[in-house]
């Protein structure tokens, strides 16, 4: 009954949309974006039965974008676009529209679109204000229209440090963690060398694409909880830390799994449920970490 409920509002809630010439603009808006939603949930998919993150960073971000639009929404609700902000809107929606059949030989023009399109409808909605107004939310919601954010922080990461740089010092560790536990691993650049087999750790297996998910979650609590600048650092910081060091036991697992126990087990802790068991046993230390954090910055303030 409840499923009816909901076809039901949503049918009324199109019939409304087609009924005014600013809701057809929208539905088109719309339209595009179904057409995106396909390559985009088709990028995340298999990086979720690979044991990758990115996706439960942008889970979190629409969340906290969806709460902090849900709890403003009697303030959303009171803006009002301009005719020239509506004017703009329409612009951009229609030129996102007529520009998205010819660009999905990639995902990023797609996304760009995208991105482009739902500027226009907010604008055309609310007006330009609504980005002032509502920064997180819009930020954190654009942010998500390109599900490759891998891509852009490893591009940022490979500008600015040496080549491998990561990669080399996760294994230098791990070899090195590996010796004291009384195994003959050795380190060879990026290689994990044994008697019987080596193991390299590549970009997927440096960390650096969890501590960033990591810390841009913290990052998001920091909003929720609505911490100061230096917290939120704090926050940030420990994410990473904690993040590149649980890789380090992460890497000495799939090798010993790789080199000893068989190709199905280094496919299980390599895969998506060794990934899982991974990540969930990061995010529980991270959340109690960071809460010890917020609750002694609460203290802090109380006392001062």
């Amino acid at each position: 009954m409840k499923l009816q409920a909901y076809l039901q509002s949503a049918l009324v809630w199109l019939k409304a949309l087609a009924s005014d010439r600013h809701g057809r603009f929208v539905l088109l808006g719309l339209a595009v974006g179904l057409a995106y939603f396909p390559a985009w949930l088709g990028y995340l998919i298999p990086r979720i039965f690979q044991g990758k993150v990115g996706w439960f960073l942008i889970l979190c971000m629409l969340l906290v974008a969806g709460a902090e639009l849900w709890n403003r929404r009697a303030v959303l609700t009171k803006l009002q676009a301009s005719e020239e902000d509506r004017l703009l809107g329409h612009l951009l929606i229609v030129a996102g529209a007529v520009l998205f059949p010819f660009c999905r030989f990639a995902l990023w023009p797609q996304a760009f679109l995208w991105m482009t399109i739902l500027a226009g409808i907010a604008c055309s909605t609310w007006g330009a204000s609504v980005f002032r107004q509502f920064w997180v939310p819009t930020s954190l919601i654009g942010l998500t229209t390109y599900p490759r954010i891998g891509f852009i922080s490893r591009f940022i990461w490979d500008f600015v440090t040496p080549y491998q740089f990561l990669e080399i010092r996760m294994a230098e560790v791990s070899a090195a963690a590996m010796r004291a536990i009384g195994f003959p691993a050795v380190q060879q650049g990026v290689y994990i060398t044994f008697p019987e087999g080596a193991v390299e750790v590549g970009w997927g297996c440096n960390g650096l694409d969890m501590a960033l998910s990591v810390a841009a979650t913290g990052f998001i609590m920091g909003i929720l909880y609505k911490q100061k600048p230096a917290q939120m650092a704090m926050l940030i910081a420990v994410a990473v830390v904690i993040s590149l060091a649980f890789n380090i036991p992460r890497l000495m697992l799939v090798t010993i799994a790789h080199v000893y126990w068989g190709e199905w087990w280094f496919n299980f802790w390599h895969g998506f449920w060794g990934g899982q068991i991974f990540v969930g046993i990061l995010l529980t230390v991270y959340y109690y970490t960071m809460m010890a954090l917020i609750e002694r910055s609460k203290q802090r303030s109380l006392s001062s």
